[in-house]
């Protein structure tokens, strides 16, 4: 009996085409059907387009849509599914499904670097190892996983890497997950329980939760134009282990005097936030007592997502300090 996997798609660079030149690569809504006709290996594929946007445009109601057909798709007997997506988002979006995606069965991500007009073109094998992630006995269990340039990465752990490279996302600090083969994953590493995740699916819109850089001679004073009782929350990319200028803690003190929760990430993309390090005006020892959560390996752009996920689920502070100390470091 063969396997069924159930493939979605939101479109990106793996559903694009380039005009004659090799440029000026744009949704191509013919793209999806050619690339369907190379993936083989005796797998039943039910395909479902639910858009054909870069990933700039995806929104929390698309990705409402996508756990919705999942877990029909999984709950009709589907022994996976498959998500195809632009680059420049899918770790975001990975992360936020893993916030919600609450079958045994894979939901595997994936998508391109090239676009599917492309000679080199990338997609064909990476929705080629996607079905075979969504397929593997190792898998189940395992949330939300990447598959990309022949590698599996946990949701919670990659990042773009390369705005050019084919091997484009790398997990940090543990490294891919798994090599994926014909008949399932050799795994690298054996991941860490899985976060608590959320019922239900994110709401239309989030929360506002802006995120700024630190960083030489800024001390965030656009937060003296954001009056707090228009923020939810705010994420700073910090310096070095989540550090902010001296001149800034004024400002996220009336922030956080004001109950507005501040998390602290690292701009860096390796390493993470400490919590012990260094202790002058606004190291993290500083924000720490001013009453700042640090996000730990979590990088800026997911620490925003976690922090809305909680907000629109009403979650208090303590709830609030103990998502985020998953990810400690």
């Amino acid at each position: 009996m063969s396997a069924k996997v159930t493939l979605l798609s939101l479109g990106g660079t793996i559903f694009m085409s380039q005009d004659p030149a090799g440029g000026r690569a744009r949704p191509d809504d013919g793209a999806g059907q050619r690339l369907l006709a190379t993936v083989g290996g005796g797998v039943e594929i039910d395909s479902h387009p639910l858009a054909n946007v870069s990933s700039s445009d995806v929104r929390p109601h698309h990705l409402a849509a996508v756990l919705a057909q999942a877990r029909t798709a999984v709950d009709a007997g589907a022994d996976g599914v498959v998500l195809t997506h632009g680059t420049d988002t899918l770790e975001e979006t990975a992360f936020l499904l893993e916030r919600y995606w609450d079958r045994e069965a894979p939901l595997a991500v994936t998508g391109a670097m090239r676009p599917a007009s492309d000679l080199g073109a990338d997609g064909p094998a990476n929705l080629r190892d996607a079905v075979r992630v969504a397929t593997a006995p190792s898998a189940r269990g395992l949330g939300v996983l990447i598959a990309f340039d022949g590698h599996a990465h946990l949701a919670d752990r990659v990042t773009k890497a390369s705005s050019r490279s084919l091997s484009a996302f790398v997990s940090d600090p543990s490294g891919p997950l798994a090599i994926i083969e014909q008949d399932d994953l050799r795994l690298l590493h054996h991941p860490l329980p899985r976060a608590a995740r959320f019922p239900g699916a994110p709401p239309d819109r989030f929360p506002a939760v802006p995120v700024l850089a630190a960083g030489l001679d800024e001390d965030l004073a656009l937060l003296d134009h954001l009056p707090p009782e228009q923020l939810k929350g705010l994420v700073i990319a910090g310096v070095g282990m989540g550090h902010v200028s001296p001149a800034a803690m004024p400002r996220l003190r009336r922030l956080l005097g004001a109950e507005i929760p501040v998390v602290v990430a690292s701009r860096t993309w390796s390493g993470g936030t400490s919590t012990h390090h260094y202790a002058y005006p606004g190291s993290e020892v500083d924000l720490l007592e001013a009453g700042a959560l640090m996000a730990g390996l979590l990088p800026a752009a997911k620490a925003r997502l976690l922090l809305q996920s909680l907000l629109a689920a009403e979650a208090g502070p303590e709830q609030i300090r103990e998502a985020f100390s998953v990810y400690a470091s």
